[in-house]
């Protein structure tokens, strides 16, 4: 592989629009093209994504419904939310999944720790496989309910779960060996997702 010269950064700009939100711009010099260049991109800080893809002992799995306004559309997504600035992921899986859905988590398994969008997004996805107990009590505008692993599949394939990271989601902790191993222990051969 030819030697890549990386662009060097010439200046950083962030403007707070919220508590929640930032748009960075951001200029760099481009050497590893045929003319160097100065180069202007922007980028959106917000807090870090965690989501929870979570099961009952008996193969049963909460699906959230709540009202996306900036897409002006409700959506069904697993249980997650944002990180609070310093908060390990882990902490922020578990109170995520209490507020949405009134679970309780019996063990969590990360399964991903990824950017969630390096062509515009400046934030982290952290996703986690999580068993679970209790009765559902879901948060003031949410509602929730559970979905057999059958049923999680099918949404996933017709594009019913509105997040790819939710999709993806499935796969990892499909291949997961802590995961497989949860499964196994619960009664299921494999995955209930992936049969």
């Amino acid at each position: 592989m030819a030697d890549i010269k990386q662009p060097t950064l010439i200046s950083r700009r962030t403007t707070q629009l919220s508590p929640w939100v930032g748009v960075d711009v951001v200029t760099v010099r481009r050497t590893d093209i045929s003319s160097s260049t100065d180069e202007v991109y922007h980028g959106i800080q917000q807090p870090d994504y965690v989501n929870v893809l979570a099961m009952t002992r008996s193969g049963q799995f909460p699906i959230v419904r709540q009202y996306r306004p900036v897409v002006g559309a409700w959506t069904l997504e697993l249980p997650g939310g944002l990180r609070d600035s310093d908060e390990a992921p882990s902490l922020t899986a578990r109170r995520e999944l209490t507020e949405e859905t009134g679970l309780h988590t019996l063990e969590l398994v990360p399964i991903s720790d990824t950017f969630a969008d390096t062509g515009r997004l400046t934030n982290r996805l952290f996703g986690f496989f999580a068993l679970v107990e209790g009765n559902i009590l879901p948060e003031p505008g949410f509602t929730v309910e559970f979905i057999r692993g059958e049923v999680l599949r099918r949404y996933a394939l017709d594009s019913r779960l509105d997040l790819p990271c939710n999709i993806a989601m499935l796969y990892l902790a499909g291949i997961h060996r802590d995961v497989r191993a949860i499964c196994v222990q619960c009664g299921f051969s494999t995955p209930p997702w992936m049969i």
